[in-house]
């Protein structure tokens, strides 16, 4: 944009290729079916690395949770006494 002219800027035509455009297009639809399909055929799937996978991937997907804010001593003495206690 820097060296040229408002009317270079607006008279200058891109190359736009349709045909990538469509195919990206194509392939983020097809990456949401194979997902679909993977939900569908999970409990029929007798392949525990696969069904590890699947659980895997929509696990990462989750919001983390936040970080838990960090104890004080009285606390965590606490904590420790009923543990001890096993309670």
């Amino acid at each position: 944009m820097l060296g040229k002219t408002q009317h270079e800027v607006e008279t200058e035509y891109f190359f736009v290729d349709l045909p990538e455009l469509l195919m990206l297009k194509d392939q983020i639809r097809a990456s949401e079916l194979l997902e679909q399909i993977d939900i569908v055929s999970f409990p029929h799937n007798s392949d525990k690395e696969a069904r590890t996978a699947i659980v895997n991937r929509y696990i990462s997907v989750l919001p983390k949770p936040p970080a838990e804010p960090p104890k004080s001593a009285q606390e965590q003495y606490e904590a420790l006494k009923l543990r001890l206690k096993g309670r």
